[in-house]
């Protein structure tokens, strides 16, 4: 009898191995995603569809889970983390090219782009190959297809501004970063490099008489409500970049990868559609609350910067890209 009780746990010690080792067959693989931007923002709604398209492609295989609002670190800390494998995925701002890639930091220049459709031209093309490469070189991470942040646009408290020329006097808020503070003052702008906790204050009492940003911005930090006219610059034709870390392609097999690549790839359709449309939601709500937005003719604003940031940028600026993202950007 003890002989069989013996024979009978052990059978039963093999099976409950045996399940144990099928139930942590059955476990997904994680796929950890990052980014600064919160819960609220359009960049999330896009991840979250992103994590269901995954989720239900790959039969439950992968499950991709959200770190939004900087839950893992500044932008800075996310490269790192996709570098040592600890993150998978990021959505992160321009800067990364600036501290990784400075020579392609024209990427970030005012008046260079004519619209997303000449930025995804170059982005997909040789120069956009280029960057990609040695983003990959210095930091194993891919770069994907560019995810919309909106135009950014000139907005001033009580002057129109259609050429260069109108800008003289004009004391103007601008981030605190070199590329925008020296292109600013190329185009004749009085700059103040604000901080942007102290924008909406700096506009009220008179500190400066405009600033720069994206129509969601403006709206979203009520900046109609101290601010008259919106100049249609455009000016800089901004963008996010998703980045997948080199864990993917260690961790997921030919299926996975197929799945998370085409959920990505429609995620940042997704994406770019909305912001487009948003950007007609924003118009109306500003010009709604009584904001004037006024056409511009562009060209002296690019004539200046194609002569005089290639010169100003010239230690840094790899020699003649910017020349080329123009050209192509003039011959449409």
């Amino acid at each position: 009898m003890r002989f069989i009780n013996c024979g009978f746990t052990a059978i039963l010690l093999c099976a409950m191995i045996l399940f144990q080792g099928c139930a942590k067959k059955s476990e997904p693989k994680i796929i950890r995603f990052a980014y600064t931007p919160g819960p609220s923002e359009l960049l999330h709604k896009a991840a979250e569809q992103f994590a269901r398209q995954v989720a239900k492609e790959s039969n439950g295989a992968l499950e991709v889970r959200l770190y939004p609002s900087g839950q893992l670190g500044n932008e800075r800390e996310l490269v790192e983390g996709l570098k040592l494998r600890g993150i998978d995925i990021i959505v992160t701002g321009l800067a990364v090219v600036g501290w990784y890639a400075p020579e392609y930091g024209m990427f970030e220049a005012p008046f260079l782009w004519r619209d997303y459709e000449h930025l995804e031209a170059v982005w997909n093309g040789d120069i956009g190959a280029e960057l990609r490469a040695s983003m990959l070189k210095r930091t194993s991470t891919h770069l994907m297809q560019p995810w919309y942040r909106g135009p950014r646009y000139l907005t001033t408290t009580s002057r129109k501004v259609q050429s260069p020329a109108d800008l003289a006097g004009l004391k103007l808020r601008v981030p605190e970063l070199t590329m925008y503070i020296e292109s600013w003052k190329t185009f004749g702008a009085n700059v103040s490099p604000v901080p942007f906790t102290d924008m909406f204050m700096a506009l009220k009492l008179g500190v400066v008489d405009g600033q720069e940003n994206p129509l969601a911005t403006i709206y979203a930090c009520h900046l109609h409500e101290v601010q008259k006219y919106v100049m249609e610059t455009r000016h800089l034709i901004s963008f996010y970049i998703p980045a997948v870390g080199p864990s993917i392609e260690r961790r997921l097999n030919a299926d996975e990868k197929e799945v998370f690549y085409r959920a990505l790839a429609d995620a940042t359709r997704w994406h770019n559609l909305e912001v487009e449309r948003a950007e007609s939601d924003y118009r109306a709500k500003l010009e709604a609350a009584g904001v004037t937005f006024v056409p511009i003719d562009t060209t002296p604003f690019r004539r200046l910067a194609t002569e005089r940031l290639p010169d100003i940028f010239k230690e840094s600026w790899k020699p003649g890209v910017f020349e080329r993202i123009a050209e192509n950007r003039d011959t449409k």
